[in-house]
Protein backbone atom coordinates (compact mmCIF):
# COMPACT_ATOMS: atom_id res chain seq x y z
CA UNK A 1 0.00 0.00 0.00
CA UNK A 2 1.19 3.46 -0.88
CA UNK A 3 3.04 5.07 1.82
CA UNK A 4 0.81 8.24 1.93
CA UNK A 5 -2.29 6.41 2.08
CA UNK A 6 -1.11 4.66 5.18
CA UNK A 7 -0.37 7.78 6.81
CA UNK A 8 -4.02 8.81 5.84
CA UNK A 9 -5.78 5.87 7.50
CA UNK A 10 -3.71 6.38 9.98
CA UNK A 11 -4.57 10.26 10.40
CA UNK A 12 -8.10 8.67 10.24
CA UNK A 13 -7.91 6.77 13.06
CA UNK A 14 -6.13 8.75 15.30
CA UNK A 15 -8.75 12.16 14.78
CA UNK A 16 -11.36 9.48 15.10
CA UNK A 17 -10.07 8.68 18.19
CA UNK A 18 -9.54 12.42 19.37
CA UNK A 19 -13.48 12.70 18.24
CA UNK A 20 -14.44 9.78 20.40
CA UNK A 21 -12.37 10.80 23.46
CA UNK A 22 -13.78 14.64 23.17
CA UNK A 23 -17.80 13.17 22.91
CA UNK A 24 -16.81 10.90 25.75
CA UNK A 25 -15.65 13.30 28.20
CA UNK A 26 -18.55 15.62 26.88
CA UNK A 27 -21.08 13.20 27.99
CA UNK A 28 -18.75 12.32 31.39
CA UNK A 29 -18.91 16.18 31.98
CA UNK A 30 -22.84 16.72 31.43
CA UNK A 31 -24.01 13.70 33.78
CA UNK A 32 -21.58 14.62 36.48
CA UNK A 33 -22.41 18.06 36.49
CA UNK A 34 -26.46 16.48 36.32
CA UNK A 35 -25.93 14.50 39.10
CA UNK A 36 -23.94 16.58 41.03
CA UNK A 37 -27.03 19.82 40.35
CA UNK A 38 -28.61 19.98 43.99
CA UNK A 39 -32.06 20.66 44.38
CA UNK A 40 -32.69 24.39 45.13
CA UNK A 41 -35.51 26.42 45.75
CA UNK A 42 -36.32 27.83 42.52
CA UNK A 43 -37.69 23.98 41.42
CA UNK A 44 -38.23 25.28 37.64
CA UNK A 45 -34.25 26.40 37.83
CA UNK A 46 -33.05 22.84 38.80
CA UNK A 47 -35.73 22.11 36.25
CA UNK A 48 -34.03 23.73 33.32
CA UNK A 49 -30.78 23.44 34.52
CA UNK A 50 -31.14 19.42 34.23
CA UNK A 51 -32.94 19.35 31.09
CA UNK A 52 -29.65 21.15 29.91
CA UNK A 53 -27.42 18.47 31.03
CA UNK A 54 -29.53 15.50 29.57
CA UNK A 55 -29.86 17.73 26.20
CA UNK A 56 -25.82 17.65 26.49
CA UNK A 57 -25.46 14.24 27.16
CA UNK A 58 -27.93 12.85 24.40
CA UNK A 59 -25.94 15.22 21.73
CA UNK A 60 -22.39 13.82 22.83
CA UNK A 61 -24.27 9.95 22.96
CA UNK A 62 -25.26 10.50 19.26
CA UNK A 63 -21.47 11.94 18.28
CA UNK A 64 -20.01 9.13 20.23
CA UNK A 65 -22.13 6.45 18.27
CA UNK A 66 -21.47 8.30 14.85
CA UNK A 67 -17.93 8.18 15.72
CA UNK A 68 -18.06 4.43 16.38
CA UNK A 69 -19.79 3.92 13.24
CA UNK A 70 -17.12 5.61 11.00
CA UNK A 71 -14.42 3.40 12.98
CA UNK A 72 -16.36 0.54 12.10
CA UNK A 73 -16.82 2.23 8.49
CA UNK A 74 -13.09 2.43 8.37
CA UNK A 75 -12.46 -1.40 9.37
CA UNK A 76 -14.71 -2.61 6.74
CA UNK A 77 -13.38 -0.39 3.33
CA UNK A 78 -11.27 -2.31 0.89
CA UNK A 79 -8.16 -0.02 2.24
CA UNK A 80 -5.50 -2.57 1.09
CA UNK A 81 -7.54 -3.82 -2.10
CA UNK A 82 -4.93 -2.57 -5.44
CA UNK A 83 -7.51 -1.70 -7.79
CA UNK A 84 -7.27 0.34 -11.30
CA UNK A 85 -10.27 2.41 -11.12
CA UNK A 86 -11.54 4.24 -7.73
CA UNK A 87 -13.31 2.28 -5.16
CA UNK A 88 -14.20 2.71 -1.65
CA UNK A 89 -11.15 3.15 0.17
CA UNK A 90 -9.09 4.56 -2.55
CA UNK A 91 -6.99 7.57 -2.05
CA UNK A 92 -7.09 9.87 -5.49
CA UNK A 93 -5.02 12.50 -6.52
CA UNK A 94 -6.29 14.98 -9.29
CA UNK A 95 -4.82 18.11 -10.53
CA UNK A 96 -6.66 19.52 -8.07
CA UNK A 97 -6.29 17.71 -5.09
CA UNK A 98 -6.03 14.64 -2.91
CA UNK A 99 -9.25 12.41 -1.81
CA UNK A 100 -9.55 9.42 0.58
CA UNK A 101 -12.72 7.49 -0.93
CA UNK A 102 -15.02 6.24 1.76
CA UNK A 103 -15.65 7.97 5.19
CA UNK A 104 -16.91 11.48 5.28
CA UNK A 105 -14.72 13.28 7.43
CA UNK A 106 -13.78 16.67 5.79
CA UNK A 107 -10.22 18.18 5.83
CA UNK A 108 -7.42 16.06 6.86
CA UNK A 109 -3.27 16.91 6.88
CA UNK A 110 -0.95 14.54 6.12
CA UNK A 111 3.01 15.26 5.96
CA UNK A 112 1.42 18.78 4.97
CA UNK A 113 -0.39 18.18 2.24
CA UNK A 114 -4.14 18.59 2.66
CA UNK A 115 -6.30 15.31 1.68
CA UNK A 116 -10.38 15.36 1.91
CA UNK A 117 -12.02 12.38 3.24
CA UNK A 118 -14.96 12.20 1.34
CA UNK A 119 -17.98 9.52 1.07
CA UNK A 120 -19.20 7.43 -1.98
CA UNK A 121 -22.62 9.16 -1.68
CA UNK A 122 -21.12 12.66 -2.06
CA UNK A 123 -21.61 14.58 -5.44
CA UNK A 124 -17.73 14.46 -6.08
CA UNK A 125 -17.06 10.23 -4.56
CA UNK A 126 -20.11 9.71 -6.69
CA UNK A 127 -18.22 11.49 -10.08
CA UNK A 128 -14.69 9.92 -8.81
CA UNK A 129 -16.23 6.19 -8.50
CA UNK A 130 -15.44 3.60 -10.82
CA UNK A 131 -13.26 6.06 -12.93
CA UNK A 132 -9.32 5.07 -14.37
CA UNK A 133 -6.21 6.99 -14.54
CA UNK A 134 -7.05 9.76 -16.84
CA UNK A 135 -10.68 10.01 -16.69
CA UNK A 136 -11.89 13.27 -16.58
CA UNK A 137 -14.80 14.34 -13.94
CA UNK A 138 -16.50 17.79 -13.87
CA UNK A 139 -18.72 19.20 -10.75
CA UNK A 140 -19.64 22.84 -10.28
CA UNK A 141 -17.93 23.86 -14.01
CA UNK A 142 -14.73 22.46 -12.83
CA UNK A 143 -12.90 19.96 -14.24
CA UNK A 144 -10.70 17.76 -12.63
CA UNK A 145 -8.36 14.66 -13.91
CA UNK A 146 -7.78 11.85 -12.08
CA UNK A 147 -3.70 11.75 -11.97
CA UNK A 148 -3.31 8.57 -9.75
CA UNK A 149 -5.00 5.74 -7.91
CA UNK A 150 -4.13 3.73 -4.74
Amino acid sequence: MNAIKTKVIEAIREELNERLEVSTQAYNDAKESRNNDTKSSAGDKYETSRAMMQQEMDNAEVSIHQVKMFKNELQRLPVEEESDIVISGSLVETDKGLYFLGLSLGKIEVDNQIIYAISTASPLGKLLLHKNVGDEINLNNMKQSILSIC
